[in-house]
């Protein structure tokens, strides 16, 4: 059992007492509250007199600008001041330089990169949002607006309109800094939040990080935890992924972004994307633009004690076709698993990296490479030899052109003679093989043939055990000799993992991708939850004429209602005493039920030893005004990371015993024996298309996968034969006839008939699902009961002393959320959408009454509701013996009277 959190503060400066938070939150929120609307901004069109009409766009009208295009406008500055410059455009790239009077000097913007993004009419294709370009110091006064495209660009798109603002702005689709839309419906409320101020409050948890990423040093590992090397102090993280998108932004921007991630407890961003062309005859050449801007980004989020991870190859990325000859045969495709054994492939890809972690830093002087601050580097993103995108056995119509096939084919031979030095290609076959054969075996030009992963993974004859061996070691010498590379010629220092995807069979194909990827430094994986989600562009967006249903990780049903075991992907089975890292991971839109994803990741990450999850994806400074098919920053999910944050890196809730041990030895695995436990796949819809037709792995399983829900799955590797499979008594903990798993720790309680999981922990209480049918809920110290259908309550602390003992606490509460104007035909089941709706969000309101069961708890009990941000957002209430919700309150800090 790994040692127990909680972690301690690593700032203890930045900790203000809760009599010092209130008298700022008393002293800065009337300030925040009444700054002038319009005072120390200006909006104007980009279009001219007498332009086009366009629906979804300001003032119905925008401007195309080409190669070369122009456009100016008269601004009247209202006050002297510093400006940012944002800009609402189609989602079309054009690098842009501008200016305000004829002399000043230009600014250049060759990215743009955009937030709040709108869908025009239902079509995907037309998409528009807003961007900062830039910031300049401005008189008052009348001005003339300058912009146009940068010599040698190529594209053309259009503009709608701009604002320069001295405040931080809030895009909100085509509504002005001054408008606050207030659609009225029933039993909803609108979110929409103000900048954040960044004033002190409650539930800022940027204490919680380094002053500074890697004052404790760099991450290390020790046995199944990540350490500060230095301190040796452990950690968790708690992260995001962010894409191109937001490594693209600018240097103000990206410092309020760091900000806001680690005000909500975030220490871990995944840096997600190429660095690279990825196609046509200049593909793989590296872009030193995008390369700064990765060192920008990890500057900024260093600074507020975020450690990043970096992550640069994806085969969904990269296209080849005959503009790529170096890879013949490819005409569009994408290369799965190509760079496991293509060397110039390799070569280019390694290249990649040298640029990206020695190229120094303009500012600091320092590569990426030396700094302490990226904590981990991932060889390949979500490719594997043993997944169905790994399909020669298809001949032309699979993911290999033919030139490569055969390429893989003739090692695979060579690999076969190596193992049978005694037998022929023929022997070995006829003989060893007892005439197991492929279609493209063509043993007179020395090339054998792969059958496809489904017949390999239920057939498992002595052809498919070779063949997973071979598949096995292609990316285990990948691995090994990218590791070195990474290790000992660039001198990366940090953590290096290799891959996080699954396999055709999570029994007996998932352990052997595992043991490939135990060359490096601990275990990724990649996890999504979906209801029904299908039709044009599902597997990435969200637009009309889509049909789709919502579906509850809580209830373990399958799409189709039916029972099922556990596919929640937030389970986590730790291999051979490493960490382990959810690198991915998100209850994917549309789905209503999404309200349990963060209380689960925090509660069950803490209950199996989980080191790491990184929630996909942030694509917003703050917050999303309208979420897109993987939102983040939405208040059922970033709303919820202050408590939950606390509760997984503080360790509130403790860690099982381990409920189940597996030892398997390496002959089993390459014989594919299998893992007695089945764990579903986890796909999200866009990975799921590599799925045959008609193929859904189903793989018998020997151990209740319930266990996950009691304490730690533990595998290990062994040589000699294993000992017997070690089962904890779980005969009180998994009680199928009520439905219901409680933790061994009998801190959590998965009520899977109900809908429900309740926490029970002295350091933090509380419950998610289906509220209203689950009646009041008596927990150690309170008691909850809820009129909500469906939500989230939790209580936690936030002086790190059991609830019984707390003199200040955090009340998180969340619902669901839904964008304006979203209409389905039919309202329930399975149905089809017939408008994607828009800004602003609207949050189903809260309801539900708190009451303190503990004697030590009656007391003077002061509740500070607190907004979004954190601000105070009413006045101070009494709440000695309970506290009842209010509709739109999210957060409520409680202190114990003197």
């Amino acid at each position: 059992m790994r040692a127990t959190l909680p972690i301690p503060c690593h700032s203890e400066r930045r900790h203000l007492s809760p009599e010092w938070v209130l008298a700022l939150l008393l002293l800065l929120a009337p300030t925040h509250l009444a700054v002038g609307a319009g005072l120390d901004w200006v909006w104007f069109e980009a279009e001219p007199a007498g332009a086009g009409n366009e629906s979804g766009v300001s003032n119905g009208r925008m401007v195309w600008l080409p190669p070369g295009g122009k456009l100016q406008a008269a601004v009247r500055i209202p006050g002297d001041g510093t400006y940012t410059l944002w800009i609402r455009k189609f989602w079309n790239p054009q690098g842009i330089r501008w200016r305000l009077g004829t002399t000043s000097d230009w600014k250049e913007v060759p990215d743009l990169s955009l937030t709040d993004l709108q869908i025009l009419d239902g079509d995907s294709s037309r998409r528009i949002g807003w961007a900062p370009a830039g910031r300049l110091d401005l008189k008052a006064g009348n001005h003339e607006f300058q912009l146009e495209v940068l010599s040698g660009d190529q594209h053309t798109t259009a503009y709608d309109c701009f604002v320069l603002s001295q405040s931080p702005f809030v895009p909100r689709g085509f509504a002005h800094p001054d408008e606050l839309p207030n659609p009225q419906r029933p039993g909803w409320f609108v979110f929409q939040p103000a900048a954040d101020p960044f004033i002190a409050t409650p539930i800022d948890l940027r204490s919680l990080n380094e002053a500074s990423a890697g004052d404790g040093g760099r991450i290390a590992r020790r046995a199944d935890q990540f350490i500060h090397h230095r301190t040796g102090m452990p950690l968790r993280f708690w992260g995001v992924n962010v894409g191109m998108d937001r490594v693209r932004i600018d240097r103000e921007e990206a410092g309020r972004f760091a900000r806001s991630l680690a005000k909500r407890g975030v220490n871990l961003v995944r840096i997600h994307g190429p660095i690279y062309a990825t196609e046509g005859p200049d593909f793989g050449r590296v872009d030193m633009r995008r390369n700064r801007q990765v060192q920008r980004l990890v500057a900024a989020l260093k600074q507020e004690g975020i450690y990043t991870a970096l992550s640069i190859y994806f085969p969904l990325w990269v296209k080849f076709d005959a503009s790529t000859p170096a890879f013949a045969g490819y005409q569009g495709g994408h290369p799965f698993a190509l760079l496991y054994f293509h060397e110039e492939f390799q070569r280019i890809y390694r290249q990649w990296w040298i640029s990206l972690l020695q190229t120094p830093d303009p500012e600091s002087g320092h590569a990426l490479r030396d700094e302490p601050a990226v904590a981990f580097l991932e060889m390949i993103n979500e490719d594997s030899t043993l997944f169905w995108t790994f399909n020669p056995d298809r001949g032309a119509k699979g993911n290999l052109p033919d030139a490569q096939r055969e390429t893989l084919e003739r090692r695979f031979a060579d690999w076969t003679r190596r193992h049978y030095p005694n037998f022929s290609l023929d022997q070995i076959r006829s003989q060893v093989w007892t005439n197991t054969t492929s279609p493209q075996d063509n043993l007179a030009e020395g090339r054998l043939g792969f059958r496809g992963l489904y017949d390999i993974a239920h057939r498992r004859t002595r052809r498919d055990q070779d063949t997973v061996s071979f598949l096995a070691d292609l990316m285990i010498a990948f691995h090994r000799s990218t590791y070195d590379f990474l290790r000992i010629e660039l001198g990366y220092p940090g953590l290096i993992y290799c891959s996080n995807w699954k396999t055709a069979s999570p029994t007996y194909l998932d352990p052997v991708d595992k043991q490939a990827n135990l060359i490096g430094d601990f275990l990724d994986r990649h996890g999504y939850f979906e209801g029904i989600h299908e039709g044009n562009n599902a597997t990435w967006n969200i637009e009309p004429g889509q049909s789709y249903d919502d579906r509850s990780a809580l209830l373990l049903r399958g799409e189709n209602g039916l029972p099922k075991a556990p596919d929640n992907p937030l389970f986590d089975i730790e291999y051979d005493r490493r960490p382990s890292m959810v690198s991915e991971v998100n209850w994917s839109l549309p789905n209503r039920f999404r309200a349990d994803m963060i209380p689960l990741g925090s509660a069950y990450g803490g209950l199996l030893g989980t080191d790491a999850i990184v929630w996909f994806v942030a694509q917003s400074t703050e917050w999303d005004s309208v979420p897109g098919k993987f939102s983040t920053q939405t208040p059922v999910v970033a709303g919820q990371f202050p408590a939950a944050a606390l509760i997984f890196r503080q360790g509130l809730i403790q860690a099982a015993p381990e409920s189940v041990r597996v030892s398997m030895s390496m002959d089993d695995l390459r014989a594919l024996k299998g893992l007695p436990l089945q764990l579903s796949q986890n796909l999200d819809s866009l990975r799921s298309t590599g799925l045959p037709a008609g193929v859904t792995p189903t793989d018998p399983a020997s151990l209740d996968p319930l266990a996950l829900l009691a304490g730690p799955v533990r595998v290990d590797w062994v040589d000699q034969k294993p000992p017997p499979t070690r089962i904890a008594d779980l005969s009180t903990a998994i009680r199928h006839d009520e439905k219901r798993v409680t933790s061994l720790t009998g801190e959590l309680e998965w009520d899977y008939g109900l809908g429900l999981v309740t926490l029970r922990s002295p350091l933090a209480q509380g419950y998610t699902g289906f509220l209203a049918a689950a009646g009041s809920r008596q927990l150690p110290d309170v008691s909850m009961e809820s009129s909500m259908e469906y939500g989230s309550m939790l209580l936690v602390p936030l002086d790190r002393l059991p609830l019984s003992e707390s003199r200040s606490m955090l009340l998180q509460v969340a619902s669901e959320e839904e964008p304006f104007g979203w209409k389905t035909e039919p309202t329930t089941g399975k149905r089809r959408i017939t408008s994607r709706g828009s800004a602003p969000l609207l949050v189903r309101e809260f309801s539900g009454l708190v009451r303190w069961n503990s004697p030590s708890l009656r007391a003077r009990w002061k509740a500070t509701p607190l907004d979004f941000n954190g601000v105070i957002a009413g006045a101070a209430f009494e709440a000695s013996s309970e506290i009842r919700l209010r509709p739109n309150i999210p957060y409520y800090w409680l202190r114990a009277s003197p």
